[in-house]
């Protein structure tokens, strides 16, 4: 009888530490996705979210026909109407394969071109299929920071959208650093 009454004890105990480990793990979950941003990372997430949706648009089409003529003509197209939300943007877009291949690069630069799925930013697109960003040095010393955007048809990636533009003109333009740059997340949308 004792024994009955000793393990009842212990029951109680660890039931009441499980309904506490629970309702602490439930509680940590509600915390918000994203850490409040900066006004200079919230303007700078904004304007470029505007600036892909309305590029994006155009260019899984041609991408899926392999058609590179048609791709440069709609990025011609869309970018002057795309870039009007985002005034004077310093941005260069280059559009890779689903293999990290790219197709074309507006305003084209013949040294843009060339395979980058071993680059990070890729390799991460390719197999997460989400926004992603990255900084880089390039070889005079400078920045740049890239965003990778998958590309779908279908729920299938077929190609990825990168947006370049360099670290300086971020921060002229927008009052954006490096750390405020690598904690923005893309994929929510605010």
């Amino acid at each position: 009888m004792r024994d009955q009454y000793f393990i009842s004890k212990i029951w109680r105990l660890n039931g009441w530490s499980i309904f506490l480990l629970l309702l602490l793990m439930v509680l940590s979950g509600c915390q918000a996705a994203e850490p409040p941003l900066s006004p200079a990372a919230t303007a700078f997430k904004k304007e470029v979210q505007e600036c892909l949706d309305r590029l994006c648009q155009g260019v899984v089409g041609a991408i899926v026909k392999g058609d590179v003529a048609a791709l440069n003509e709609t990025l011609k197209h869309i970018e002057p109407e795309a870039l009007k939300l985002c005034r004077m943007c310093p941005f260069r877009i280059g559009i890779l394969d689903k293999n990290g291949e790219t197709m074309t690069v507006y305003p084209f630069k013949a040294e843009a071109m060339g395979y980058y799925a071993q680059y990070e930013g890729v390799a991460q697109t390719l197999k997460n299929r989400q926004i992603n960003q990255q900084r880089l040095y390039l070889q005079d010393g400078s920045q740049i920071y890239l965003i990778f955007l998958p590309l779908l048809h279908d729920k299938d990636l077929v190609g990825i959208m990168v947006l370049s533009l360099s670290a300086k003109d971020a921060h002229d333009r927008w009052g954006l650093t490096e750390k405020e740059f690598q904690d923005i997340n893309f994929n929510i949308k605010r």
